[in-house]
């Protein structure tokens, strides 16, 4: 079947480039966010989107009707029991996940996550059978998906998509409310401490690192930056993170390990992520002068307070610093969590030093004798 739609040949195009990819798709493909972009296109083209539909957390307390409204619908509109579980799935999940707070960004997560579970097809099949709803949400004129022939090549077109194996971090979502690019993503497991020495400033909902300490352990290779934004602890969304809710966190974990997800500034060639860069703007930092301090000090661990904390009428927050029990890892793969082997267990040298007797008073004894032993075992174990 030809295509006529200059949109439809847009889309078809990237499809075929993806489709020739020898390797799988993953967040950094060269062809992805046309890709994802020239498919958005596609689901609001003709879309009826006159109505306005409340929805707390938006500008004046209204969220524009995007695709995703339809599209989370049709468990609720269609029999349930006749629904492809994977649709429901998806739906469900992007409901759920606390990262997206718009109607476009719910919408570009259920793309992301649907081209992942190889689903994407099934809301355009489903809502055509529905000849109510298909009518109710597109102009049949003006959009693909409501025009009887160009739907039906546009359908054709996203089964080819299941041919794609389509590997993207589904975590990393966080921004997608603002953009379709995809920043550099990482996971870290942190030794037990104390405090990570890093200076916070919350910024449009954002926990966002003015300053790191020097020998700090959030400092160690450089895994912790400045203008990086935390975006989970111990696997809570810190999107909208209000003031106290990450000491807090740190204080109901205390004595385990930390487990942080950032967003980081920078895409490996140095360029800072443009919705962080608004950020570093309204802290007073220049993101020009990050993109070439990491051209120019390529390899050199942190100093001090790179850029001196930063007051701003939403207030900096200081983490408080105390000496952790320093060890030794080995240098970081791109995609490595810091006390990982590279096949994700944690496996260490050691040298038995002997025992210490440190009392029976409580359980919580107990575990603090575990941690005292594993991170002195940690130490030798690196200085020997």
């Amino acid at each position: 079947m030809s295509v006529s739609d200059p949109l439809l040949k847009r889309f078809k195009g990237l499809v075929l480039l993806l489709r020739n990819e020898k390797d799988a798709i993953r967040d950094h493909n060269s062809f992805l966010q046309q890709f994802s972009e020239t498919l958005e296109e596609v689901f609001r083209r003709g879309l009826k989107h006159f109505v306005f539909l409340a929805e707390p957390g938006t500008i004046f307390g209204f969220n524009k009707r995007d695709y995703w409204n339809w599209i989370e619908s049709l468990p609720d509109v269609l029999n349930v029991q006749s629904i492809n579980p994977a649709l429901t799935l998806s739906v469900s999940t992007v409901k759920n996940c606390k990262k997206v707070k718009s109607n476009q960004g719910r919408g570009r997560l259920f793309i992301r996550f649907a081209l992942a579970r190889k689903s994407l097809h099934l809301p355009v099949r489903y809502i055509h059978t529905n000849s109510t709803l298909l009518e109710y949400w597109y102009d049949p004129n003006t959009s693909i998906i409501g025009n009887e022939i160009l739907s039906e090549i546009f359908l054709s077109l996203l089964e080819e998509t299941k041919q794609i194996l389509f590997n993207l971090n589904i975590k990393n979502s966080s921004f997608l409310d603002e953009t379709w690019t995809i920043p550099v993503y990482k996971q870290f497991e942190f030794v037990p401490c104390r405090d990570l020495g890093i200076h916070l400033s919350y910024i449009k909902g954002r926990a966002v690192v003015a300053a790191v300490d020097i020998g700090s352990v959030a400092a160690e290779d450089n895994k912790i930056e400045t203008g990086d934004v935390l975006d989970e602890l111990y696997g809570v969304s810190l999107n909208g993170v209000r003031k106290g809710q990450i000491p807090e966190l740190l204080k109901q974990n205390q004595g385990w390990p930390i487990y942080l997800a950032v967003v980081k500034c920078q895409f490996l060639s140095g360029v800072v992520f443009p919705p962080i860069a608004q950020r570093l703007r309204i802290l007073g930092i220049d993101p020009t002068k990050l993109e070439a301090n990491m051209h120019n000090v390529e390899g050199v661990h942190h100093t001090q307070h790179r850029f001196p904390p930063v007051s701003v009428e939403s207030g900096t927050v200081a983490i408080p610093r105390l000496p952790p029990p320093h060890a030794q890892l080995p240098d970081d793969d791109l995609e490595q969590v810091p006390v990982n082997s590279p096949d994700g267990k944690a496996n260490y040298l050691v040298k038995y030093v002997g025992r210490v007797d440190v009392g029976e008073v409580s359980e919580s004894s107990s575990w603090s004798a575990i941690l005292f032993t594993f991170g002195l075992i940690r130490i030798i174990s690196a200085l020997s």
